[in-house]
């Protein structure tokens, strides 16, 4: 005994559903409001199936409205498993809630405002008037959607035919060419089914919530206006389940539903996506009226044609699903790298793979910016801060970093990851540099109406930090984590006790060559790091002024280190006289001097720093 079935659902004169299905049949409402598709026919993995008929909040229907099984060649047995609402049968009888009843075929159920019919498939199209290519469509992952030329064996096609199906081909590829976003396909491939595969009518269908909704449609111009009735479920439902293109003859069915009423044939192909899934049907139709005034049946080459349509809508969908997901990826990277870095990134984003880099790390930040906004509040400062930072992040595109992240008044940037960047402290304090030969126009913009000076204070450190996208999936973003970048933003925050605008660790200037002025500002002991770090201050190596003061307060630091403190009093002394705005010269002579006026007693060469 089969326990193959067709079921169609009407509602008044409309055919809503007309499906093969197998095994037991569980008729009834969504669970819940999305959750299962109205209309929408899903197999159990144990045998079985569910027909979805009513929505969530038809509670006319219940969940459960009705469960159907065979018990013999020509009856069912018809279970009311609700609780409280009888189950109506076309002839004015009911099944009352928990009762069961037998019934001959065909069965005709009325549930809310719809008729289930229900019948064995021996009535279903014959082998003859339902087909199906032998393969189905197929998909290669690691390049997009993809077809297996060989099925399409042109040494089966009689030889005068050979010039037709190039040229249908090159009409193929031609309508799919000019094609650019996903709704120019899905019109170039429902009128490329009427015109090259010689269809009365195309039309693209994707899912919707009632079952399949139109995309696209074409019609013969011959033909219009023609009626679009309703897709055959049968045809869908065999499209989808085998992935194959598949077509009948309509006229063969014994109980043929009035949406196919003036239709020969029928033949649809599936679109697929990336992962093989089926996101839309080409579907056509030949009527029994045609132009030329006979009406040629689909062939097994029509439906190639149309599969080879619907394979070429697969791959059009996916470059422009490929090209809209690297454009949202440029318009993301865009905010951190540079506009170069962001497009190649956008290509290959497993560059950004987690990995153990060695990098610069430097952190910018806006001195008095807590003074300044208890003064003003917060909106405006705000506006200059954002000025300001914008100044600071164009210095390091402008240089090939990073922009990771903004702090507050703070902003963190690196080099050397996610492309390499041999030069990266150098190319690092390059920006460095011009920050600050920017804060002179931004001072000269912003001091009328805040009342006081702009001033930045820069801190670099270079070594090994893991970088990556350490985010998370709500929120993308590329940075360093480690202690490289824990140096580095303690460095940043000794600008202010050193007294100078840039200062850098022994890691970085070891990696400067000679293309970068640099004069030593002692060890440093630092909140939260265990060993004192050497620190360096940094000037552009076209300002004589500090070629001259570099020299001698080295002089002075290496005698204040060694215990000289005499020797650096000397030096510091004449070097403060000559430049009374150097700043660090002038601190490290307090220091020398504190010292000697103790006895030495409390001499450490080391500057310890008890704050961030």
């Amino acid at each position: 005994m089969s326990d193959t079935w067709l079921v169609s659902v009407h509602e008044g004169e409309v055919l809503c559903l007309f499906e093969e299905c197998e095994g037991p049949i569980e008729l009834g409402r969504q669970e819940e409001a999305a959750s299962e598709r109205l209309f929408q026919i899903t197999r159990r993995p144990g045998g079985g199936t569910r027909v979805v008929i009513a929505r969530h909040d038809e509670v006319s229907v219940s969940r459960k409205a009705a469960l159907v099984e065979p018990i013999a060649f020509d009856q069912l047995l018809i279970r009311n498993p609700s609780t409280s609402v009888p189950l109506a049968l076309e002839d004015g009888s009911q099944i009352l809630p928990r009762q069961v009843q037998a019934a001959l075929m065909p069965v005709v159920l009325r549930l809310g405002s719809r008729l289930i019919r229900i019948e064995w498939s021996g009535n279903r199209p014959s082998d003859s008037s339902i087909q199906s290519l032998d393969q189905p469509t197929i998909v290669h992952l690691a390049e997009g959607v993809g077809y297996p030329i060989s099925r399409l064996d042109i040494h089966e096609i009689p030889a005068p035919d050979v010039p037709g199906i190039l040229g249908w081909l090159r009409g193929m590829i031609r309508a799919l060419q000019s094609a650019a976003t996903e709704e120019d396909f899905f019109h170039k491939g429902a009128q490329a089914a009427v015109e090259i595969v010689r269809l009365d009518s195309g039309r693209v269908l994707v899912r919707d919530e009632g079952g399949w909704k139109t995309a696209a449609a074409f019609f013969d111009p011959q033909f219009r206006p023609m009626p679009e009735g309703p897709p055959s479920q049968l045809v869908l439902g065999r499209v989808c389940r085998e992935k194959k293109a598949s077509w009948f003859d309509p006229l063969r069915i014994d109980h043929r539903p009035p949406s196919l009423d003036g239709v020969s044939s029928v033949v649809a192909a599936p679109v697929l996506d990336r992962a093989g899934e089926v996101i839309a049907v080409l579907y056509g139709e030949r009527r029994t009226k045609s132009h030329t005034g006979m009406t040629p049946p689909v062939s097994k080459l029509d439906a190639m044609l149309l599969e080879v349509l619907a394979v070429g809508l697969s791959a059009g969908l996916a470059r422009v699903e490929q090209e809209r997901a690297a454009l949202a990826l440029l318009g993301r990277f865009e905010q951190f790298f540079t506009p170069r870095l962001a497009r190649q990134l956008a290509t290959h984003p497993d560059l950004l793979a987690r990995q153990d880099r060695e990098i610069t790390v430097l952190f910018g930040d806006i001195r008095s910016f807590s003074r300044i906004t208890r003064k003003h509040g917060t909106a405006f400062p705000l506006e200059w801060t954002s000025d300001v930072l914008r100044a600071m992040s164009e210095c390091v595109l402008d240089h090939g970093g990073v922009l990771v992240d903004y702090i507050g008044d703070e902003l963190l940037a690196m080099w050397g990851a996610p492309e390499e960047q041999t030069d990266h402290a150098r190319l690092a304090c390059r920006a460095a540099l011009q920050m600050l030969a920017a804060v002179p126009e931004l001072d000269r913009r912003w001091r009328e109406s805040l009342g006081a000076a702009t001033a930045i204070g820069i801190g670099i450190n270079t070594g090994v930090a893991c970088v990556g996208n350490i985010g998370t999936k709500y929120k993308f973003k590329y940075g360093p984590l480690g202690d490289t970048v824990n140096v580095a933003s303690r460095v940043q925050g000794t600008c202010r006790y050193l007294d100078s605008p840039l200062v850098i660790t022994r890691a970085t200037r070891d990696r400067l060559g000679s293309e970068f002025l640099c004069r030593g500002l002692g060890r440093t002991r630092v909140l939260d790091l265990a060993e004192p770090i050497e620190l360096f201050e940094v000037h552009s190596p076209t300002c004589e002024k500090a070629a001259g003061i570099c020299a001698r307060h080295d002089e002075a630091l290496t005698a204040f280190q060694s215990g000289d403190l005499d020797g650096a009093i000397r030096i510091l002394d004449a070097l403060t006289r000559d430049h009374p705005d150097d700043s660090p010269s002038a601190s490290l002579l307090a220091r020398a001097l504190s010292f000697r006026q103790a006895g030495r007693l409390d001499y450490d060469p080391i500057l310890t720093l008890n704050q961030k």
